[in-house]
């Protein structure tokens, strides 16, 4: 057996082996005794198999080497998180202006907001991993008439879904969506939602992020405003 390539079966058993003991020694009578009935015989092939490998490398050491041996590959048949984000508006950042402002405050640890093998830092989603993932985007506008009149009539309300790239000091717009809604002073309250998702192929060190126009409009509840990505396959 190639200790660095192992199937779904040998998985199974490089599990059993160090799992649940994860200093036992291969050689130890004990766990011979206990554990020889039970096994199949795959497992007793890729347990030989280790002892065979550790004497190859180390020589006398068999203890130590079986222990870091095994161990590695336990790590290695563990399937790796996939990259997943998803984040809410911060009610209490939002910025002010008319035309592609950054939204750059979000909780990704609080509410309904989760991350896992991705980065937030300064208002961006980092991709840590290379992939195709899908982003999504979902950004609510609202006027109330006890919020005060509105100034201008014709308003448009955007949203851009960002890719920016430090290297090669790139940014490009991955999806956008609104309209130019006209509200006037005398309804009593007014709505828009703007609801943006595709597919991307993303590389480690890419960070998205989003811009709206008139960021003092949108609806700041957790279920209104939000993005996020996960990762839906490798790259060829």
């Amino acid at each position: 057996m190639d200790p660095t390539r192992i199937s779904k079966e040998h998985a199974h058993c490089v599990r059993t082996l160090f799992g649940h003991q994860e200093s036992t020694d291969l050689h130890d009578a004990s766990f011979e005794s206990q554990e020889a009935k039970l096994m199949p015989e795959s497992c007793r092939s890729v347990k030989q198999a280790l002892q065979r490998a550790v004497q190859r490398v180390s020589g006398t050491d068999n203890h130590i080497s079986a222990e870091a041996l095994g161990l590695e590959l336990y790590k290695r048949s563990k399937p790796e998180k996939q990259p997943f984000a998803h984040l809410i508006i911060d009610d209490k950042n939002i910025p002010s202006g008319t035309r592609k402002v950054n939204l750059t405050s979000w909780h990704h640890d609080k509410g309904q907001a989760n991350l896992s093998n991705m980065t937030f830092s300064d208002g961006k989603l980092i991709v840590n991993q290379d992939g195709f993932y899908y982003l999504y985007a979902n950004i609510c506008f609202r006027h109330h008439e006890t919020s005060g009149n509105l100034t201008k009539r014709g308003l448009q309300l955007m949203v851009y879904v960002i890719k920016t790239n430090l290297k090669i000091r790139r940014f490009d717009v991955l999806m956008k969506g609104g309209s130019t809604k006209y509200w006037s002073g005398n309804s009593e309250f007014h709505f828009y939602s703007v609801n943006v998702g595709g597919f991307f192929k993303l590389k480690s060190g890419e960070m998205i992020s989003i811009q709206v126009s008139n960021p003092l409009l949108l609806d700041s509840s957790q279920e209104a405003t939000y993005f996020g990505a996960f990762k839906v396959r490798d790259l060829d």
